[in-house]
C-alpha cells in the first residue's frame, strides 16, 4: 500500500500545477535560496531575452527506474537578444513536469506561445532516467530564480543586464 500513496504522490505532483511557494528549489546546495541577477549570469552558460515558438508534452511514459508515469515538456525558444553566450537562434528546452521545474506556462491556462522571457540557462548534459528527447537541450539555471517573463523584469534589471553583457 505504500508504494501505492507514494506512486499517487509523485503523479499529483506531477500533474497539478504548483504555486511558486510550493516548487521544490535548491541553488548551490540552499533550499529556496534567493539569488540575484550577478550571480545567475556568473553560474549560466547562456543569459538570453527569448520568445516561446512551441510546445510539446510527452503525455506520459513509464519512467525508467521508478515504475511510475514521468511528464515532461519541451518548448522551443527564439532567441531575441543575448546577454551572454553564443549559440543557435533557436533553443530546445526541456523540463520535466513536477515541482522544481521551471514552465513557459500562464498558470491554469497553458503554453505562453509568443511571449518574451528572459532566461538564464544551462545545457542539459544529465541524460541518466530522462528521455532521449532530452539530450541537447537546455534547462533554466534555478527555477525559483531570475528568470521569468520578460515584462516582470524592471528597468534597473534590464540596465544591469546590458552592464554586465559588455564586461564579457
Amino acid at each position: 500500500m505504500t508504494r501505492l500513496v507514494r506512486a499517487i504522490f509523485a503523479i499529483s505532483l506531477a500533474v497539478v500545477p504548483l504555486h511558486e511557494a510550493s516548487a521544490f528549489c535548491m541553488y548551490d546546495g540552499k533550499m529556496y535560496a534567493k539569488t540575484t541577477i550577478r550571480q545567475e549570469f556568473r553560474d549560466s552558460r547562456w543569459v538570453l531575452r527569448v520568445r516561446v515558438l512551441s510546445e510539446r508534452n510527452n503525455g506520459s511514459r513509464p519512467a525508467v527506474d521508478q515504475g511510475l508515469e514521468a511528464l515532461w515538456s519541451i518548448y522551443r525558444l527564439n532567441v531575441t537578444h543575448r546577454y551572454k553566450g553564443k549559440g543557435p537562434s533557436t533553443m530546445t528546452f526541456f523540463t520535466e513536469r513536477n515541482s522544481g521545474a521551471f514552465y513557459f506556462d500562464r498558470p491554469w491556462k497553458g503554453p505562453d506561445i509568443g511571449t518574451e522571457y528572459l532566461v538564464f540557462l544551462n545545457p542539459n548534459e544529465h541524460y541518466a532516467g530522462e528521455p532521449r528527447e532530452a539530450r541537447g537541450t537546455v534547462f533554466v539555471n534555478y527555477s525559483c530564480g531570475q528568470s521569468k517573463p520578460w515584462r516582470e523584469v524592471s528597468a534597473g534589471e534590464r540596465r544591469l543586464l546590458e552592464r554586465l553583457s559588455v564586461r564579457r
